[in-house]
């Protein structure tokens, strides 16, 4: 009978340790995991799944949403002075095919996974310091004639009967 009570002392020590060492992991975490009180900023992977919504709050705006399609969820919001266009997609096919348009109207994109930012030059850093992702340049439109005037490239409309591409995001 002797031998039967120290091994319920050894199970119920063990038992104490394994409770603390996950107490102890589950406040490591807490302060020090990605995305922690004390821990290094998310990154892109981490939002990864994020809606126009949530993109949008990461970045300080609230995002107006414009397009909600099966392809594209789409919105567009204002920091100051500049307009932000944010869409995300079901599928990096989607997003590719999307990207692969877009960038022949110019500007700059910040690319996450299944996300992507139409940004100013002026706001692409701070948004990249905030979401991750990378950024990427489209076509160079400063030697065309029609849009030489006119930097938020509004008459895009008139490259939609050439490529389908609807720069509202609609179709």
């Amino acid at each position: 009978m002797a031998a039967v009570r120290p091994q319920k002392a050894v199970r119920r020590t063990l038992q104490w340790l394994a409770l603390t060492v996950l107490l102890v992991l589950g406040v490591v975490e807490l302060l020090g995991g990605t995305g922690g009180l004390l821990g290094p900023p998310r990154t892109s992977a981490d939002v990864a799944r994020a809606t126009v919504e949530d993109l949008a709050q990461r970045i300080g705006c609230t995002a107006d949403i414009t397009a909600d399609t099966t392809d594209l969820r789409q919105g567009l919001c204002t920091l100051g002075e500049d307009e932000v266009w944010i869409a995300t997609f079901p599928t990096t096919g989607a997003q590719k095919a999307w990207t692969s348009e877009a960038e022949a109207y110019g500007g700059s994109y910040l690319v996450g996974d299944r996300w992507v930012l139409v940004v100013s030059d002026t706001t692409a850093d701070l948004l990249h310091a905030k979401l991750g992702g990378v950024i990427t340049g489209g076509a160079d439109h400063t030697g065309h004639a029609d849009h030489a005037d006119r930097a938020d490239h509004s008459d895009h409309g008139d490259h939609a009967e050439e490529t389908g591409h609807d720069p509202s995001g609609a179709g």
